[in-house]
């Protein structure tokens, strides 16, 4: 009687050791699985994302993309205009960023957490106009889809710490030619949110 209990208690034991690594098995390959899906991107809004990418003309080219919830779009330059591919709907619309009217759009970049990206456009201008703001840099907000001017100069760089916006300040010798014409200029600063940090004294350009 007592060895059948002894063997019923460890058949029991047994089966429960069983259970407790079954399930343990499930958790694992269910981690391993999400954390695949994450590494790797694979869902539903990031494949339709990079679907959409692919067949981008190839003078296109890709500003943002966004596989979240909110967003499910991809922000793309093509014809010196901006384009947002929304993929849950399937429409494409172009993106007025700019309240002022421009010639090209120079350059683009994304903030350090991809919310914010900025467009440096070229407005055409020449002489004296092009050195105070023959660029412009603007700013805009994916989650609130609204843009910022952040300044303007004759040009306008992204640096591995900061923005950086050169802009004339005074002609030297205004009635010579164009291309003899001396300018003071000044360097403005701004963090890589647009937000401003300082000036650089006046120096003279060469």
């Amino acid at each position: 009687m007592i060895g059948t209990l002894n063997w019923e208690y460890f058949l029991v034991a047994s089966l429960s050791v069983m259970k407790k690594k079954l399930k343990i098995r499930h958790v694992i390959f269910i981690t391993l699985a999400l954390c695949s899906l994450v590494a790797f991107g694979q869902t539903p809004i990031a494949n339709r994302v990079k679907a959409v990418a692919k067949k981008l003309p190839q003078s296109a080219t890709v500003v943002a993309k966004y596989t979240d919830n909110q967003r499910h779009c991809l922000y793309y330059i093509h014809d010196n205009r901006l384009f947002c591919y929304d993929v849950m709907t399937n429409r494409c619309e172009e993106t007025v960023f700019s309240s002022d009217a421009y010639h090209s759009i120079v350059s683009s970049w994304l903030s350090p957490d991809g919310n914010f990206f900025f467009l440096v456009v070229d407005r055409g201008f020449s002489g004296a106009a092009y050195w105070n703001a023959g660029q412009a840099l603007w700013r805009y907000d994916s989650r609130r889809k609204q843009s910022y001017k952040v300044g303007e100069g004759f040009e306008i760089k992204h640096r591995r710490g900061c923005n950086v916006i050169k802009r004339g300040t005074r002609c030297l010798n205004p009635h010579a030619t164009i291309k003899q014409q001396r300018w003071m200029a000044k360097d403005h600063y701004y963090d890589l949110y647009g937000k401003v940090i300082w000036s650089k004294d006046e120096y003279e350009v060469k």
